[in-house]
């Protein structure tokens, strides 16, 4: 009996902890000029904003970039694709790359980092875009976190 009423203390020191560690706080920004939101992950540093966009570093060298462009005459795609080639002209080798009428995706390697890109079409004219660079050895911990800032960028006030 002794022993049943140890395991669920024993759980609760495990969960409290790990719980804790999803808890925290994200930041939501948005660029009303630009027509979206986006939410900056924990533990990232504002460097640099403007009207345009903001700069953020993480731990580890890690690097976070969201801004708004205009399209102008330029497709979406024309756009999202002169990106990779800049990129790719930069020494980034793409491993994936999926370009949508209304959202586009890229990542690469180049020197032991990771880049993931995400954009999205806003408001017919313009484009939200996110550029997160961190270490391959982080990969794992950064999925998720990818994929919430996936889902964050979002256009607002159209």
């Amino acid at each position: 009996m002794r022993q049943v009423t140890r395991f669920p203390l024993i759980l609760t020191f495990i969960i409290i902890p790990t719980a804790l560690l999803h808890a925290q706080t994200w930041l939501p920004i948005g660029f009303r000029h630009f027509g979206f939101a986006f939410d900056v992950p924990p533990g990232f540093v504002l460097t640099q904003r403007s009207d345009e966009g903001a700069a953020f570093e993480g731990k580890n060298d890690a690097f976070l970039a969201v801004w708004g462009a205009r399209l102008g005459k330029t497709s979406f795609r024309t756009e999202i694709e002169h990106r990779m080639v800049e990129d790719e002209k930069n020494g980034w080798q793409l491993t994936y790359r999926r370009v949508m009428p209304e959202w586009a995706s890229y990542s690469g390697v180049k020197d032991g980092q990771i880049r993931y890109v995400r954009a999205i079409r806003v408001c017919r004219d313009r484009a939200a875009l996110f550029t997160i660079n961190y270490s391959r050895n982080e990969k794992i911990p950064y999925d998720p976190i990818v994929v919430r800032m996936v889902r964050s960028l979002k256009a607002e006030g159209c």
